[in-house]
């Protein structure tokens, strides 16, 4: 409104003014008057609503952001512990894996090795060898006849 204002002289505002006593006259200037009145204030009011609802909703878009940022904030406060536990578990499971995979590594080394120290297992299999299968009462009455 002030550029519009800089830019018309005093000069062109009294002939505007001289040009609306003329065509309308001065009865009818205070009800023109009147009626542009209330154009402006009704843009003005129409602008202001206009303002209004995009302070609202801007409010309510932040509101929803702090809502949206503190349901995040309250998930990864809940998710955080479940992961660390998630991974301690994973952890722990592995070195069980690890440790019972290193035992029965040893015990198969170790029945291995024993199966290979012991002097039966390095004699040749003969049947003429083998005592055959005796109940242990007769087998005390066998020592006994020898």
């Amino acid at each position: 409104m002030l550029l519009f204002l800089n830019s018309i002289s005093f000069g062109e505002i009294f002939i505007i003014l001289l040009f609306v006593l003329i065509f309308f006259g001065a009865e009818s200037i205070p009800g023109l008057a009147r009626t542009l009145g209330r154009g402006i204030r009704q843009v003005k009011n129409a602008t202001q609503d206009i303002q209004d609802e995009i302070i609202k909703t801007s409010t309510d878009i932040k509101r929803e952001m702090n809502a949206n940022r503190a349901l995040e904030q309250t998930k990864n406060a809940i998710e955080k512990p479940i992961q660390d536990f998630t991974q301690k578990l994973e952890k722990s499971a592995s070195e069980v894996k690890t440790n019972m995979e290193r035992e029965l590594d040893l015990e198969d080394n170790h029945t291995e090795s024993k199966h290979e120290s012991t002097p039966e297992s390095s004699r040749v299999y003969s049947p003429a060898q083998k005592k055959p299968n005796v109940p242990l009462d007769q087998q005390s009455l066998d020592e006994n006849e020898n």
